[in-house]
């Protein structure tokens, strides 16, 4: 959305295109409200450093010195479009009564973008991304099953990551990773597809899943000895990962719990010692104490479970600081881009990121297209569009629900590629997906809502066997990819990215420094 209003501001015509309704097929909408930001010279390279170590310096530092240069410029912006904000300690958050309050950002930008002229299509799945010399806008699928040959001069993704490739994760339904395939398809480059992050959150029932249980544990990891984890022998286990004297990311609490609940699954909080008044002392911003008060009564009358979702992808397209990918007139920003976090994104960082790249991406998109002669798609592209929605919409013999090609993907996912893996059970998941993939040929589509389906699920077949291609390729473990055959950290190595693409319609795996 920022990028759409960015690009109108600077006089293009914008057609937005959403899967579901207008500012609700994203995670911002679900968001808890709070931005990483830096303004001083000494802050803004602490910012910098930061965002390097929690990357584990797989970062393009490049990226992170635009995030952190143009952090507060764009999030202090959100004023003028009536965002209340806090401001306290290197972070700002959103003013809110409740929690999340992301939808509070995502009402404001929504109606900026439409007082720009920003016209919005929604429920609208774009399937392909037309390439003759340079990308030619898109083909896409409306909720009534007509097929839109959409002719662009720049055409930006902003689809968010690929959670959804998992059975247990937090991000909403229509945010399913299509941005990725999308782009890869039409020649652009994927990185760094194995560093899913991964959070801690409440599994009992009637205890809201919200994304708190990190930081709520670094703040309160002193106030029980041992720390507040316990596993399922009754011990408490952060002094076995240093976690008592290093500070909790969420790639080394997330790999430790993984570690402590192989068997059972999850592993249980407990702070009933403690009195709410100690816990809400313990925390250091004011955001923190608010989004915490609703749960007090319970962490103070019982142990709660929890266990591991996804929650944000760090993988994506690779961009360069115009937020351009490899394919001309194609842009990538937010989650759907990769390189800004490497291997584990701190916290924070995810809200300014899409402010700070949405604003780059619209800028440069929209004066690309006025350097730029519109062509139409040409007829051959969408002639195959056509046949395989015919094809999809076929008797088949015996017919395969979409659902249940998407489940299976989010099972294989759960068991074999979590942050603890392993390289006998990747090529288990490779060879599984395999099958799967076979029977995506007799998927059935009865209905619009079931072919949208059935083409989610081929994406995200797609998606699985390159985010398992890129895991085993990586024979070390780093951030929340923690492989038990090998257990460290190997810079001498593996300091590069894994770099995805597909030539002729075969797979290209390419290792790419990092640079520090």
């Amino acid at each position: 959305m920022r990028a759409a209003l960015q690009a109108a501001r600077h006089g293009a015509r914008v057609l937005l295109l959403t899967k579901s309704t207008v500012g609700r097929a994203n995670c911002t909408a679900v968001a808890m409200g709070t931005l990483r930001v830096s303004r001083e010279n000494q802050d803004i390279e602490h910012h910098f450093q930061e965002t390097l170590k929690a990357g584990k310096f797989l970062n393009n530092p490049d990226l992170v010195r635009t995030l952190v240069c143009e952090a507060w410029p764009s999030v202090a912006e959100l004023k003028t479009f009536g965002v209340n904000l806090l401001v306290e300690s290197g972070k700002v958050s959103i003013a809110a009564e409740r929690r999340p309050a992301g939808i509070l950002l995502t009402k404001a930008l929504t109606a900026a973008a439409f007082n720009a002229g920003v016209t919005v299509l929604e429920k609208t799945m774009v399937i392909d991304l037309p390439v003759a010399e340079r990308c030619l806008g898109a083909l896409a699928l409306r909720n009534t099953g007509e097929l839109l040959t959409i002719s662009a001069k720049a055409t930006i993704l902003a689809t968010g990551g690929y959670s959804q490739l998992y059975m247990r994760n937090d991000n909403p339904p229509p945010v399913t990773g299509d941005g990725l395939i999308l782009a890869f398809r039409a020649g652009a480059e994927l990185q760094d597809t194995e560093f899913v992050q991964f959070l801690p959150l409440f599994t009992d029932a009637g205890v809201p899943r919200k994304p708190i249980v990190d930081w709520l544990i670094e703040g309160t990891k002193h106030l029980v000895p041992g720390g507040p984890l316990i596993n399922n022998k009754g011990e408490r286990f952060l002094q076995s990962y240093n976690l008592l004297e290093e500070p909790i990311l969420r790639d080394n609490l997330i790999v430790a719990i993984e570690q402590e609940s192989k068997e059972d699954d999850f592993v249980i909080l407990d702070l009933t010692l403690p009195s709410s008044d100690q816990i809400e002392g313990a925390l250091n911003l004011e955001f923190q104490k608010s989004a915490i008060r609703p749960f007090l009564k319970v962490l103070s009358t019982k142990p709660l479970h929890i266990a591991s979702f996804a929650h944000f992808t760090m993988g994506g397209v690779s961009i360069d600081e115009t937020c351009s990918t490899a394919v001309e007139g194609l842009y990538a920003a937010g989650e759907v881009a990769g390189g800004i976090h490497g291997a584990n994104r701190l916290g924070g960082n995810a809200l300014t990121e899409i402010l700070v790249f949405g604003t780059i991406a619209g800028n440069h998109a929209a004066t690309y297209a006025s350097q730029t002669a519109l062509r139409e798609i040409d007829k051959e592209h969408v002639k195959k569009a056509e046949k395989r929605l015919q094809e999809l919409k076929k008797t088949k013999k015996t017919p395969i629900d979409p659902l249940l090609i998407e489940k299976d993907v989010k099972s294989i996912m759960l068991q074999f590629c979590r942050p603890i893996r392993s390289g006998e059970g990747l090529t288990r998941a490779q060879e599984e997906l395999h099958t799967i993939e076979e029977k995506t040929a007799s998927m059935a589509g009865n209905n619009p809502d079931q072919i949208k389906t059935a083409l989610e699920a081929e994406f995200m077949v797609t998606l699985a066997n390159l985010l398992i291609t890129a895991a085993s390729s990586r024979k070390e473990s780093r951030g929340p990819h923690f492989r038990v055959d090998y257990p460290e950290r190997d810079d001498h190595n593996w300091l590069k990215n894994i770099v995805l693409s597909q030539k002729d319609g075969k797979l290209n795996i390419q290792y790419a420094p990092a640079t520090r």
